[in-house]
């Protein structure tokens, strides 16, 4: 095993767009590429880092519209899933296991189905692969200044939570309060429309599709719905879980990843 590859890089993934790549954990084991959320960015990923970094390659970057990659409007989902693709070939990846949670398990999905030679095993995690229009809405709200953050935080958290001072909920709390509510608007009008549930039985590598009980957006029926179109596909429900399971259930999430594909 070979040591850590060094830390953030901001690379040119495609003309107009540069972005924090970071490249850590065993080199010459297999890759695991993970993509985050709207409108969070590659740190939503760090509670899982030591528990995969141990026996795997582990990419992570920034989102168009997202943390360093701010500036660039957030695009398409084949573009997006296109820039994930670049990243890949960046560092020499020929495929990977791609885990995406909500908005990135949609760019997940679009990997899979567009570029199927790139994935080996696809994970995803409180994510939707049909449309959910009322996101359209709050899209709307966005733009015009008239989100109450602690409407949104109430979604994820319980009250106890977002009275800690220095847990996860502060944490989300200060991400939302920094976060560009233009790409934000961007990335919530593509999930309100996002409709790729019918393109999932293309896909035949191995699926862990992963609930959270009280999502109210990924719901477990709808997720049950993603493992049903998969060929392949094993279906986990969180119990007592809410939206964020990679800051929320780290460690469930991470021995789901790192169990052998069933």
């Amino acid at each position: 095993m070979t040591d850590a590859a060094p830390g953030p890089t901001l690379v040119e993934v495609a003309p107009g767009h540069r972005t924090r790549v970071v490249d850590e954990g065993a080199r010459d084991a297999a890759a695991v590429v993970l993509l985050h959320g709207t409108p969070l960015d590659l740190r939503a990923w760090d509670a899982l880092i030591p528990a995969l970094t141990a026996t795997r390659r582990v990419v992570r970057v920034d989102a168009r519209g997202h943390g360093t990659a701010t500036p660039v409007p957030v695009a398409d989902d084949a573009r997006l899933a296109a820039d994930v693709v670049a990243v890949l070939d960046l560092l020499d990846v020929r495929d990977a296991h791609v885990v995406g949670h909500s908005w990135g398990g949609q760019i997940a999905q679009r990997v899979a189905v567009e570029h199927p030679d790139r994935v080996r095993r696809l994970s995803l995690l409180c994510t939707r692969a049909s449309p959910f229009p009322p996101f359209a809405d709050l899209a709307t709200s966005l733009r015009a200044g008239a989100v109450d953050l602690e409407t949104l935080l109430g979604r994820w958290f319980t009250p106890e939570e977002r009275a800690e001072v220095d847990g996860v909920a502060a944490t989300v709390r200060a991400w939302l309060a920094a976060a560009d509510h233009a790409r934000w608007a961007e990335a919530l009008d593509g999930i309100a429309t996002f409709d790729g549930l019918a393109d999932l039985a293309t896909v035949t590598v191995p699926v862990d599709v992963v609930a959270a009980e009280l999502d109210a957006v990924a719901t477990p029926p709808h997720m049950a719905e993603i493992a049903a179109a998969l060929p392949d596909a094993t279906g986990h429900v969180l119990p007592g879980a809410r939206h964020l399971v990679p800051l929320q259930r780290p460690a469930e999430i991470a021995r789901i990843l790192l169990a052998p594909a069933v």
